[in-house]
């Protein structure tokens, strides 16, 4: 080997550590921030339909709803604008706290943090779920439990979430799958504390939502509820803008402007 070669061979391995990096696989932390982060952005607006189907009804109920959502602040608010006999039915989060409007009392109540696991709306999404009490990211310790082939998604991550200690959460533990690709979210399970599945969500329809890729149809199924599930369609989305401190305020919540 000559010289110049030998030098061009030393100058190379010295840079492999930089470009090792470069292919470096991401921590479970990193994952779930990702998913997180595309779904819910700073902050995000979203126009929604809700279908809610049950073996025993004619017909599935449907309802549609507006959604704000400042994440860093930890505040959501939601506004059901379709049926009539719905319309005007709010909810506000601030922190850990969550309160309800409806029309027909004018009364604004407060829920308890021991009905977050109850059913929002009688769908089959819990109160938590629809407002995000709790947060994934910060709620939960992530372990990367492998990869596996997705017949729709391709090579999907699949990750165990469990919460921290003394942590406000619903779920004893979560499974998830996260495609590798683009860290959408596929599949969640949601298990009790003594272990057993409780509901699964399922993620179709990627299409441009605001700007980004991301699934648009959220189906909930329960484990034990056979012919019951509920679909949310996103059907308008917005993200990383400033949203008025005003939507955040019980004042709103009676507003009858939406």
């Amino acid at each position: 080997m000559s010289k110049a070669n030998r030098w061009l061979v030393l100058a190379m391995l010295a840079m492999l550590p930089a470009f090792s990096g470069w292919g470096q696989e991401l921590t479970a932390d990193e994952i779930v921030k990702k998913m997180d982060e595309l779904l819910r952005g700073e902050s995000s607006y979203m126009k929604m339909k809700m279908t809610l189907e049950n073996p025993d009804w004619s017909s599935p109920r449907v309802l549609e709803l507006l959604a704000y959502e400042q994440t860093a602040d930890h505040k959501a608010f939601i506004r059901i604008t379709a049926p009539a006999r719905d319309q005007g039915t709010g909810f506000l989060k601030i922190g850990y706290n969550l309160w309800m409007y409806i029309p027909a009392t004018e009364k604004v109540t407060k829920i308890p943090p021991s009905m977050m696991h109850g059913s929002w709306m009688g769908s089959d999404f819990t109160n938590d779920d629809l407002v995000k009490e709790s947060s994934i990211v910060n709620d939960y310790t992530h372990r990367l439990l492998g990869t596996e082939d997705d017949p729709a998604a391709g090579k999907v991550y699949k990750l165990e979430l469990v919460p921290k200690p003394g942590a406000a959460v619903v779920w004893g533990k979560i499974l998830a799958w996260v495609s590798v690709e683009k860290y959408l979210p596929v599949k969640e399970q949601f298990f009790d504390e003594q272990g057993r599945l409780v509901s699964e969500m399922i993620y179709s329809q990627v299409k441009d939502l605001g700007g980004r890729m991301m699934p648009t149809l959220w189906e909930m199924r329960p484990a034990d509820k056979p012919g019951h599930k509920t679909r949310i369609e996103l059907l308008d989305g917005r993200f990383n803008f400033k949203i008025e401190p005003g939507v955040f305020t019980e004042k709103n919540l009676k507003s009858k402007n939406y």
